[in-house]
């Protein structure tokens, strides 16, 4: 870049970036420009200052400056003289991004749980009618005990990691 180079270049640079990332992991791009956009920031901005430097839609950026909300990545400010909304980003980027992932991982772990116990039911349930469907029930639940362990040793990697995080905190 040339020695012209603006704030708002240096960003774009950033937003590509993140497009980038985001797509790699099936991340929601949007939201992730607007906490970028927030985070770079050095004053808060309005919801119309989103949509007039993201070119986004109002409505796009207003149900993922909600989300953002509720993740903790972002809050509302007041600002003097004005009736407008205000946001600011979290700083502590470290932060966001651990609850972030604590969330995602929590969810999903949920998810599998549900769907491992919904299964062992109706495994319980079932009568066995004939030997073929004996040795395919057999497979059945060998099956779901391999899932169900590999699900216990993820919950046991989530739960090395919340520790960790936690520990992390208090040393500092």
């Amino acid at each position: 870049m040339s020695k012209d180079t603006s704030v708002i270049d240096v960003q774009d640079v950033f937003l590509g970036k993140i497009n980038t990332i985001c797509g790699k992991f099936g991340l929601n791009n949007i939201m992730a420009q607007i906490y970028a956009i927030l985070y770079l920031s050095d004053k808060p901005l309005s919801l119309n200052d989103m949509v007039e430097r993201l070119k986004i839609s109002k409505g796009s950026a207003s149900i993922n400056i909600r989300a953002l909300e509720r993740y903790g990545a972002v809050r509302q400010v007041w600002v003097r003289g004005s009736r407008k909304d205000y946001y600011e980003a979290e700083h502590d980027i470290e932060k966001v991004v651990l609850d972030r992932i604590r969330s995602m991982a929590e969810g999903r772990l949920s998810e599998v749980d549900d769907m491992i116990k919904s299964s062992y039911k109706a495994f319980d349930s079932m009568k066995i009618q004939g030997e073929g469907e004996k040795e395919a029930m057999t497979v059945v639940k060998d099956r779901l005990t391999r899932l169900e362990n590999l699900h216990n040793q993820a919950k046991s990697m989530f739960d090395m990691f919340n520790l960790a995080v936690a520990n992390k905190g208090k040393h500092e």
